[in-house]
């Protein structure tokens, strides 16, 4: 078994492949850092001067085959959600102070009446505000863009297409998941760290999972309600199952900030995608065919 181990994109990587042949497998792994570092510094929110800071300046921009991938995914999840999904939150995070230890942070009341110049989000904008015609990409009114929720997501994608001819391998992409081989994986209870809450077997499907209790500043974490800038409270973890790394990733978000009764709604009539939610009372809903154990 061959492991490699990296951090990028403010996250860590960690990769298991089974294989006879060492040399395939460095060649492969010379090429996912290669990948991997391109992508960062082209499309990470923490570089200045890369495309993603050239964009948001500028209002324009040619997309690259990656980004135009994501941002297609992007918007069709953000209009599949009524915007719950929404590719430009990440300008409310920084807002709230989201990765600055220095910023201040309000302790209660509309956080967008008290930090200083900061609007509703109705006025800065929503996903409805960037417009796609073929290669070309155009930002409206405030907003900016990044690719935080369906970004990690992309890459396992990629990952699986580097590494589909081995016979096993197992992707962990710091909660986001993907496999090949029959690997059972235990996933964390959003209430207990030490605890694992089910279990899943992996092979061949990805597994995106998201929680507001793992990146958490002031009174606030990093899973924003688009609709109001507010960290969401009433689903506490979402375990969201596809055929795509891309698609499990951007949905484990917008469900993560949605109302329990519209998530639970929307899932219903989505049977393209398998889940497990869990709300901050404990209560658990999953898809019928989900193949996992729950242990409630």
């Amino acid at each position: 078994m061959y492991t490699l181990d990296l951090d990028i994109i403010g996250t860590h990587l960690s990769l298991r492949v089974e294989s006879s042949s060492s040399t395939s497998v460095d060649e492969d792994f010379s090429r996912i850092r290669t990948r991997f570092t391109e992508f960062e510094n082209r499309f990470s929110r923490f570089i200045s001067e890369n495309w993603l800071h050239r964009l948001n300046q500028d209002r324009r921009g040619i997309l690259d085959q990656d980004a135009k991938n994501m941002l297609t995914c992007a918007l069709d999840v953000a209009r599949s959600t009524d915007g719950y999904f929404d590719p430009t939150v990440g300008k409310r995070l920084r807002e709230l102070g989201y990765g600055n230890p220095d910023t201040m942070i309000c302790s209660s009341g509309n956080v967008f009446d008290e930090i200083l110049g900061l609007s509703h989000p109705s006025e800065q904008g929503d996903y409805r505000d960037i417009l796609v015609d073929d290669m070309t990409v155009v930002l409206e009114k405030k907003v900016e863009l990044e690719f935080g929720g369906v970004g990690k997501g992309y890459l396992l994608d990629v990952l699986h297409g580097i590494l589909e001819s081995y016979p096993k391998f197992l992707i962990n992409f710091w909660g986001d998941l993907g496999g090949k081989g029959g690997w059972r994986v235990g996933l964390e209870s959003p209430f207990a760290s030490d605890e694992i809450i089910w279990t899943s077997v992996l092979d061949g499907k990805f597994l995106a999972c998201s929680a507001g209790t793992k990146r958490k500043w002031g009174n606030h974490h990093h899973l924003i309600d688009p609709k109001t800038g507010e960290s969401a409270s009433d689903v506490v973890a979402t375990y969201i199952e596809s055929d795509s790394g891309m698609t499990a990733d951007a949905y484990a978000t917008a469900l993560s900030v949605m109302p329990w009764e519209r998530a639970t709604e929307m899932l219903e009539k989505n049977p393209q995608i398998e889940w497990v939610l869990i709300r901050a009372d404990g209560s658990v809903f999953c898809s019928r065919a989900t193949q996992c154990e729950v242990f409630r």
